[in-house]
């Protein structure tokens, strides 16, 4: 048998299955398989079809029905706080009144004035009595007047006066003051511009703070004394790096300020200063 094969002929139709498999068992696998070729491709490219648009379409199709819609979250929106700051105003207090000295009342007097030598021909005046004494002011002259009684204290006696004088001593003000309310501000001697020189003058910047840039303001706070002299400084916030050993080293060192005056009494005030390290 001459078998003449035309290859531009489709080699998967039945025709040509029909003569390879010729005379040979068809129950064979490779028969079926070759017989079912064009459905088994067909079905296995929808299978693939339809399971790639089912994982495309799945996480749409779940946020569709069990996500959360924009249209649902509430968006608060942002708000604005005003802060106003209240002007303190300082009340300064009120200079007492002066006033009016009051009118003398002329009281009666006594002469009880020191002794004196005088000549024998003179006559000598008797002493006052105690219960003279008692109703006027001792003077050195006789005088008419209004009688008064407790203002002589000291009694006529022949013994010898053992007591003690005394002398109230006022308490000393130790109240610490703010700046805010004081008639007069504590000042450096020169005002402020000699403070800001000698600041310039006697601070040094720390080499650790220039090897690692570190710069900005330190924050002190100190008491002026009643003398001027700066006392209980610390350090209320820093920067480190030696910035703030600096700043308390050069405000010890300083010399005394003028105190603050407070009902014409010098008193003790706290001082806030901030002290700026700046890199050029």
């Amino acid at each position: 048998m001459s078998l003449m094969i035309n290859f531009t002929e489709n080699l998967y139709k039945t025709q040509w299955l029909e003569i390879v498999f010729q005379n040979r068992n068809k129950a064979y696998g490779a028969y079926a398989l070759r017989n079912q070729n064009t459905e088994t491709t067909l079905k296995a490219l929808i299978y693939a079809c339809v399971l790639f648009s089912a994982l495309i379409m799945a996480p749409i199709i779940y946020n569709q029905i069990f996500g959360t819609k924009l249209s649902d979250k509430i968006i608060e929106p942002f708000s604005t706080i005003e802060v106003k700051l209240t002007k303190i105003q300082i009340v300064k207090p009120v200079p007492p009144v002066a006033k009016a000295p009051a009118k003398p009342v002329k009281l009666k007097s006594v002469n009880f004035s020191n002794l004196l030598v005088v000549p024998e021909e003179q006559p000598l005046s008797e002493p006052p009595t105690q219960q003279q004494l008692t109703e006027a002011v001792i003077s050195s002259v006789d005088s008419e007047g209004i009688e008064s009684s407790g203002l002589n204290p000291v009694e006529i006696s022949t013994g010898v006066f053992n007591g003690a004088v005394t002398t109230e001593i006022p308490e000393e003000n130790t109240t610490l003051y703010t700046l805010d309310g004081i008639e007069t501000y504590p000042e450096f001697t020169g005002g402020h511009a000699a403070f800001v020189k000698y600041l310039n003058r006697n601070l040094r910047y720390p080499e650790a703070a220039v090897e690692r840039g570190i710069q900005g303001k330190v924050l002190v706070s100190f008491i002026i004394e009643k003398d001027g002299q700066l006392s209980n400084i610390k350090i209320i916030r820093g920067i480190g790096n030696g910035c703030d050993e600096e700043a308390i080293r050069v405000l010890e060192k300083s010399p005394k300020w003028k105190p603050g005056i407070q009902n014409k009494q010098k008193v003790r005030v706290a001082y806030t200063l901030p002290i700026n390290f700046s890199l050029p």
